[in-house]
């Protein structure tokens, strides 16, 4: 069975510059958390983690390895001072195959929390990772079972939402659990478009299109 974890307003307020840090010497404004809203009451949105938030890589064990694609930690803080809920979500089938561990993984998103707290993210509403290479495996995309943990869990209703991702699992996902699919061109998004939207395969006609994340969180 896949694993999950879930972490609710984990982002710090006052982050720790790390070594290798993308924000490391560089200008950056001052952010208060007393502006941070109190509640969030616009639908939730669902963000896949490696190709939307960071650049994907087939193992992302170290804080070196988290890259920050431009504009998406922006694009989570309007987000949420817009009133959205967000969740994010990744499949790491590595921890399965033994070229990562959990505490990597729980690592990896305590350092990328470090790094939102800098960028005036103050709080999401849930992280969770499958761990399981199964296709069959109830947490592993395009199966559902993440977004039902999470709606269990942070009270989330996917099917009045949207999910952002970058892989044809990450539509499909959304589609089962009847949230709006959203595909970013960044990460592995471009080859999804051109190999499964750009088809005459109409079961994918609803997908919305955006260069990256920003580009969609400017949409709503």
């Amino acid at each position: 069975m896949g694993r999950y974890q879930t972490k609710t307003t984990p982002a710090t307020q006052q982050p720790v510059q790390q070594q290798g840090s993308p924000f490391l010497n560089q200008q950056q404004p001052q952010y208060s958390p007393e502006d941070w809203p109190k509640t969030f009451t616009k639908p939730v949105i669902g963000i896949d983690r490696d190709g939307v938030i960071n650049e994907w890589k087939n193992v992302i064990k170290r804080r070196e390895d988290v890259q920050f694609i431009a504009g998406s930690l922006e694009a989570i803080r309007k987000l949420r001072l817009i009133g959205h809920k967000v969740v994010l979500f990744t499949d790491q089938p590595n921890i399965h195959k033994g070229l990562l561990t959990q505490q990597d993984v729980q690592g990896i998103f305590q350092y990328m929390m470090q790094q939102f707290g800098q960028a005036g993210i103050f709080s999401i509403d849930g992280f969770y990772y499958n761990t399981s290479d199964i296709p069959q495996d109830l947490y592993a995309k395009p199966n559902i079972g993440m977004l039902n943990r999470a709606k269990n869990e942070a009270g989330v209703d996917f099917s009045k939402g949207y999910y952002v991702g970058d892989t044809i699992e990450d539509i499909k996902m959304a589609i089962k659990a009847k949230a709006t699919p959203v595909l970013v061109r960044t990460g592995k998004g471009a080859d999804t478009e051109r190999k499964y939207l750009k088809s005459f395969d109409t079961k994918y006609k609803d997908v919305q299109v955006f260069d990256n994340l920003l580009d969609f969180a400017n949409s709503l």
